[in-house]
């Protein structure tokens, strides 16, 4: 992503509109590393300004601000952007869902990747941190030591959003976990969903997700209702339907939420599945 070039009218336009720019020390200051110019800031009404089209993404997660700024360290500079999602669990349903390729170890963060030569991600709390090369290249450990010292410097919780507690351990398959606000399995109807993988027969395997109990959760009950077939099994109704590409997909209602699966063949293979993830 290319730095912008702002020129002189909207530079003086930003000097009397706070949610366009702010003063230098409201970005953290990073070790080692030497902010070039001011910190600029967005909110969600303006983002669209600095990414585009990539603002969709960041909106449907409720994204709160977006401070960025350049920071020079040698012959290397860096626009980093610092999303603030307002909840850990938004941020990092952004961060799944733009973070690709294997994960790095980091103190003071929940997950991190570097992709060398040009950029690198990191999960703090309810912040979303976003790292570009403008002038230079990242290697692999330039890029660990960069957002190590950023996360260093940010504040919030190091572990996981507590909501991911909700998926079922037993079967599950370790870092498939996600969040998705809108459109799950390609149906605008689930709404707010955590997922993730499960282990199928021999390397087979299904997902299952769960939507929060919440008063919108039982509009999404009443709604597939309407839609979907239905069949009473262990005292308990379930929604079903054939989703292109996903297979079988059922859902019950459960204390906490509803409760779904996916991928199955027939009735027989979800009702099983249904029977081990619903608690």
């Amino acid at each position: 992503m290319m730095r912008r070039l702002l020129p002189l009218t909207v530079l003086i336009a930003s000097i009397s509109l706070p949610c366009c720019s702010s003063e230098e020390s409201d970005f953290p200051a990073v070790e080692g590393w030497t902010q070039d110019g001011e910190m600029l800031l967005y909110d969600a009404d303006n983002l669209w300004e600095y990414i585009n089209g990539a603002a969709e993404l960041f909106i449907e997660y409720d994204v709160q601000t977006c401070r960025t700024a350049d920071l020079t360290a040698g012959d290397v500079t860096v626009t980093v952007d610092l999303y603030d999602m307002g909840t850990a669990l938004n941020a990092f349903g952004v961060y799944n869902r733009e973070s690709s390729g294997e994960g790095v170890q980091l103190p003071n963060a929940i997950e991190a990747v570097v992709s060398p030569p040009y950029q690198a991600l990191l999960l703090k709390g309810a912040t979303y941190v976003k790292v570009n090369a403008i002038e230079g290249e990242l290697t692999d450990a330039s890029g660990r030591e960069l957002l190590a010292a950023i996360a260093s410097v940010l504040p919030g919780e190091t572990a996981y959003p507590t909501e991911l507690g909700l998926l079922p351990q037993s079967g599950k398959i370790a870092g498939t976990e996600g969040y998705q606000r809108q459109g799950f399995l390609g149906l605008s109807e689930l709404r707010d969903c955590l997922y993730a993988e499960y282990a199928g027969e021999g390397d087979a395997t299904w997902q299952g997700f769960v939507v929060r109990s919440s008063p919108e959760s039982s509009s999404i009950w009443n709604t597939l209702s309407g839609q979907w077939e239905s069949l009473e099994h262990s005292g308990r109704t379930v929604l079903f339907s054939e989703i292109p590409y996903r297979g079988l997909v059922g859902v019950v209602r459960a204390e906490q939420g509803i409760w779904g699966v996916s991928g199955a063949a027939d009735q027989g293979e979800l009702l099983n599945r249904l029977d081990r993830f619903v608690p």
